[in-house]
């Protein structure tokens, strides 16, 4: 996760709230949000913890599968952010093209620096290995995720600023029809996002252990699946479009998966596999794959519909009214869907 604090530099500049001088020649530094700020650094201090700490203290790092640890917390935070982000920075942008340009720009270079830091072509800093092989070259991971969901949400906010400005003072629950378009693409996506991991039928399928380290280097395994609206590791339908479409051997090698109970017998722990370890445990697994980067963009659609608050609506008090009942609404279906095992 060491790789957002990049992405997060990139967006530093943009966190703004106040309107720049353009009638001035030398225009005023525009005022932070300083809780916005002090948000990115405890997520940052966040990442850093899990990462460090995360492999003593199982409890605090990547659930293997089912679950939410704490940090399954900083990926929606990120995300979180670089919605407010939006919202703030390019409400400083009026003509529609530049921001399209700056858009494309910005995501671009999310690409460039993900496929550079996560692609594999750092195979071991420590002994200075390094070069990419192409036929294993990473292609997704954090800031790819990050540039997906950005762009999407930024022209959605860029073409449907003409919609905003005929209120520019909403009041109460009215903000949610003025952004509307946000709430439409979130809906769509929802339903693509449960159509896919529902409805996918999921075949068998076999891979090849691909890690020198491993004494099954080499070894071939089948998995038996044949199965439809599976959410287990080894037959949903998200690894299967990623195995499909990305290739088995672009996949992360080192998914968390590998520290479940029918893995590892000292589970949640790293630790050498059971000898009853079913063949799957020995796969790649993507976790900032296709589909479930599709649905990564609701957490920054929830980003920027709280930056249009903090723009929109004047006083704190005012904002208090709007965040609390959504936030407590979107954490009583978290609750839910967790306990219903719908979010697993």
């Amino acid at each position: 996760m060491a790789e957002i604090k990049a992405d997060t530099a990139t967006h530093h500049h943009h966190l703004n709230v106040s309107e720049p001088d353009i009638s001035d020649h030398k225009p005023s530094k525009p005022k932070r949000v300083a809780s916005l700020d002090i948000f990115r650094g405890l997520t940052v201090s966040l990442m850093i913890l899990v990462d460090d700490a995360g492999g003593e203290w199982p409890v605090i790092g990547h659930a293997p599968w089912n679950g939410c640890n704490l940090a399954d917390f900083v990926m929606p935070f990120f995300l979180f952010i670089v919605g407010m982000a939006i919202a703030l920075s390019l409400k400083r942008i009026p003509d529609q093209l530049l921001a399209v340009k700056r858009v494309i720009l910005r995501t671009l270079k999310l690409l460039f620096w993900g496929l550079l830091l996560q692609g594999g072509f750092s195979h071991a800093p420590d002994e200075l290995t390094y070069g990419v092989d192409m036929k294993e070259i990473r292609w997704c991971g954090i800031l790819q995720r990050i540039a997906l969901a950005y762009l999407v949400v930024a022209l959605i906010e860029i073409f449907s600023r003409g919609a905003q400005t005929k209120n520019m003072a909403p009041s109460g629950f009215s903000i949610f029809k003025l952004y509307y378009w946000h709430w439409l693409v979130a809906a769509c996506v929802l339903t693509i996002y449960f159509a896919v991991i529902y409805g996918t039928y999921v075949p068998d399928w076999q891979f090849t252990v691909l890690d020198r380290k491993s004494i099954d280097y080499g070894k071939s395994f089948t998995v038996a699946c044949g199965v439809r609206g599976q959410l287990d590791p080894p037959c949903n339908a998200v690894g299967y479009i990623d195995r499909e479409v990305l290739g088995i051997n672009h996949m992360y090698p080192r998914p968390a998966w590998k520290r479940s109970k029918a893995c590892t017998e000292n589970s949640p722990y790293a630790g050498p596999f059971r000898h009853d370890a079913p063949s799957w445990c020995h796969a790649p697994f993507e976790p900032e794959g296709i589909v479930s980067s599709i649905s990564a963009i609701l957490s920054t659609i929830i980003g920027v519909h709280f930056g249009h608050v903090l723009i929109q609506m004047k006083g704190h008090p005012a904002r208090l009214k709007h965040w609390i009942p959504a936030g407590c609404a979107l954490l009583v279906l978290g609750i839910i869907l967790h306990f219903t095992h719908g979010a697993n």
